[in-house]
């Protein structure tokens, strides 16, 4: 059984899935939900792909390129490409999950807003205090330390899990086929929806962040045979992935009606909301509803501040060097974390839409990193054209779609 599959391979295998289910998991049956059927049978499909040949494809590219250890994706891209494209590529990488942060931020103050409202009117000095208590509260514990913040969230992982699997089941009591029967349409108006869903499939599939730890880890113990090793993880990882998120998914929209789901959208918040507002809930459905995506969001949060106060800190010192000034790391990294916040803070009060956040900048901007970086590079790059293949150019075309979205839509 060890020389099948081992224990490591179990714990990194959960590790993967455990970044990858989370917050995004909870907006991407909004967007399916409010683009129809078709669009959802089509996610369905094409899901398992789109999820394992872009990781892989990134895997390949960050281990191709034999850089020192550590050094992942800003060195595999610096060593083909060179410093200032690398350089380039670290700075579209904050950027990316800078907007995920905000989104996080945006959609926990709404869900508490929501929860303030039932006993007192929010106006813009309560979503003020609520956004201050967020952005406050979230850094108090970030500021724990990175490896207590990781053991925090690492014991949450596996209830919130738990709990999308209980409630997917749960649901299924609760279906109602004609909510998906009555919108089979297929016109121009669901081809748009199904462009416009790209983004949100791939921000709520993605975990692109861990796949460089992943990868060196495997690197560091099996030399040639990493990605060999990376691929059979990835396959058995992925494909509970996608059928654990979808059983999610089918089960929420053929329980909840259209009309709260296109109430949660435009409210900011995530299907469990839309699920808590329906009147035949029970009382135990909404205070666990909007505790898990409280959790669920401020652990993906907080999974995604680390790298983006790192890569503030280095945008920070780059300013101050440019100017003259030299200050220490410990500096940088306060101003960094002052900035991020009070960004952050002003976003929240302002309220934008998290879903159009995600299909305009967050989704688009993901994908430029995990679906064309890496397959691109097999048709410039002279070392990796080995990797050529029908798999990596369809993932190259989808990302186009998705990055498209963000001039055109």
């Amino acid at each position: 059984m060890s020389k099948f599959w081992s224990k490591e391979e179990t714990l990194w295998s959960f590790a993967l899935y455990g970044t990858a289910v989370g917050a995004g998991t909870l907006f991407l049956p909004i967007q399916l939900g409010s683009a129809g059927a078709v669009v959802l049978f089509i996610t369905a499909l094409v899901a398992y792909p789109l999820t394992y040949w872009p990781h892989k494809a990134l895997c390949q590219f960050i281990l191709s390129a034999q850089t020192p250890a550590g050094e992942g994706i800003t060195g595999a891209v610096t060593h083909y490409y060179g410093r200032k494209i690398g350089s380039a590529i670290t700075a579209l990488y904050f950027v990316a999950f800078f907007v995920v942060i905000l989104i996080y931020a945006v959609a926990i103050t709404n869900s508490l807003c929501e929860q303030v409202a039932k006993y007192h009117p929010v106006t813009t000095a309560v979503r003020m205090l609520v956004s201050l208590g967020v952005v406050v509260v979230l850094n108090a514990i970030f500021l724990m330390g990175r490896r207590a913040t990781i053991r925090v969230m690492g014991l949450l992982v596996f209830p919130l899990i738990a709990y999308f699997l209980f409630l997917s089941v749960y649901l299924t009591g609760r279906w109602q086929p004609s909510l998906l029967t009555s919108q089979i349409t297929f016109d121009s108006h669901t081809l748009h929806q199904v462009w416009l869903s790209v983004p949100v499939m791939v921000f709520a599939f993605s975990h692109t962040p861990i796949i460089s730890t992943f990868a060196i880890d495997r690197q560091e113990k099996y030399r040639e045979q990493a990605m060999d090793k990376c691929k059979k993880i990835m396959k058995v990882a992925y494909l509970i992935i996608c059928l654990s998120v979808l059983f999610f998914v089918f089960s929420c929209l053929l329980s909840i009606p259209s009309s709260y789901i296109n109430a949660a959208r435009e409210e900011g918040v995530t299907i469990l909301s839309a699920l808590s507002a329906m009147p035949d809930s029970p009382a135990w459905l909404a205070i666990s509803g909007i505790v898990v995506a409280v959790i669920a969001m401020s652990k993906s949060f907080l999974g995604t501040y680390f790298g983006v106060i790192e890569g503030a800190t280095e945008i920070v010192k780059s300013a101050l060097d440019y100017a003259g000034v030299k200050k220490s790391r410990a500096f940088n990294r306060a101003m960094s974390v002052i900035l991020i916040s009070l960004t952050t803070f002003v976003v929240c009060c302002i309220n934008p839409n998290a879903i159009s956040m995600i299909y305009a900048i967050s989704g688009p901007l993901i994908a430029v990193i995990l679906f064309i970086m890496p397959t691109l590079s097999t048709y410039l790059i002279a070392s990796l054209k080995p990797y050529r293949s029908l798999a990596n150019l369809i993932t190259l075309i989808v990302g186009l779609l998705c990055v498209s979205v963000m001039f055109f839509s």
